[in-house]
């Protein structure tokens, strides 16, 4: 019936005029609504509402945003993605969209139309469909995708959660054809080396960290035992495992992860209970297997870059040494190798506060007394 057609917006971030300009127009005229949060780079497109920041906050933090702050409440579902993506070129938004809303009997769902079959489309949720409730609930109602991540494996995690959740609709029949660079033949463009593949090992590990744990904190707050994690733990294949490897390589991985282990044993034996790791780098990325049941309470990791404080790495808290030096620490690590001088040195003032000093490459440095 006229006027009664849901509305659909197309939210997402870009720093390229080029593709935006060639490719949401034809969102606009298969019938959807569009927003796009702009940073490094500002520029004219044909869009109905366009955000500005100072700088990138991340893939899944700008859709956050966009729908926290522009999404009209009349909408109820949102479809994501990037700007070299396009629309079903057979149905159109309102058509998608009501069949959306008649599955799940209302907008608590994820939809992604696998139809493309490119790289992974039908393991990932890289151009979902959300319903307006998913938004809202969701993450204890912070947002539909988690915020871990800067760029890479919000869709992944997407995926597995809506599927645990019983909350997934895959569409072969929809296809929303990927223009990625390497499927075009071009070299990766220099905003996407920044965020993306200078973030790919700290999201893939923060995605192999929060799927060990169940993904903590994505349930909505009314219905915490939403997920049925059985289902990831029976047809997970072990995907960014398997590009960790490929990429990264493993046997790197042991000598970190065996002396941080030792330290935290070393703690445990002598009742050093509350312990912080001091470095958020490569070094503790790749000591992880020692995070994964410490015998001790891990209350945070400790670092001096501002862009990585307030973040997580292997699901702990990232604080600044400012942050860390009130909280009643026991003993805190210093994980490094050719950073730890430098790290025993700028860790002198926990001493103050009767925090001992352990070095995985030196000795354990006595705490003084305590006031």
């Amino acid at each position: 019936m006229a006027g009664t057609s849901p509305e659909v917006w197309f939210v997402l971030p870009s720093a390229n005029a080029e593709k935006c300009r060639r490719n949401l127009p034809t969102w606009r005229d298969q019938g959807y609504r569009v927003a796009v949060l702009q940073d490094r780079e500002r520029f004219e497109v044909s869009a109905d509402a366009v955000l500005v920041r100072d700088r990138y906050p991340g893939w899944a933090s700008s859709i956050n945003t966009i729908f926290r702050e522009v999404v009209p409440a009349t909408c109820r579902v949102v479809v994501c993605g990037g700007d070299d993506m396009l629309p079903d070129p057979n149905k159109r938004a309102a058509e998608i969209a009501t069949e959306f809303l008649d599955h799940f009997g209302g907008d608590f769902g994820v939809m992604q139309p696998t139809g493309d079959g490119f790289e992974a489309t039908d393991t990932i949720c890289g151009s979902p469909w959300l319903g307006r409730s998913w938004m809202e609930r969701m993450y204890a109602g912070r947002g539909g995708l988690c915020t871990a991540y800067f760029q890479q494996y919000a869709d992944d995690e997407l995926y597995w959660v809506s599927r645990c959740a019983g909350r997934f609709w895959a569409r072969p029949d929809l296809t929303q054809y990927h223009q990625h660079f390497r499927r075009m033949g071009e070299p990766a463009p220099a905003y996407w080396v920044d965020s993306a593949a200078s973030h790919d090992e700290s999201d893939c590990l923060t995605f192999i960290a929060r799927s060990r744990t169940g993904f903590p904190g994505a349930a909505p707050s009314d219905q915490p035992d939403l997920l049925d994690l059985s289902v990831f733990a029976a047809e997970y294949t072990g995907r960014a495992e398997a590009w960790y490897r490929h990429r990264y390589g493993a046997a790197s991985d042991q000598e970190p992860a065996r002396r941080l282990g030792d330290a935290l044993s070393r703690c445990a034996q002598n009742g050093w209970r509350r312990v912080a790791i001091y470095g958020a780098g490569q070094h503790t990325a790749r000591a992880g297997q020692a995070l994964r049941s410490p015998r001790v309470e891990i209350v945070a990791i400790v670092d001096d870059d501002p862009a990585r404080v307030g973040g997580r790495l292997w699901n702990f808290p990232v604080v600044s040494r400012e942050q860390a030096i009130d909280l009643e620490l026991d003993a805190i690590i210093l994980s490094s190798d050719a950073m730890e001088p430098r790290l025993r040195t700028r860790a002198s003032g926990f001493e103050q506060r009767g925090v001992r000093i352990i070095g995985l490459y030196g000795a354990v440095t006595p705490a003084k007394v305590r006031a």
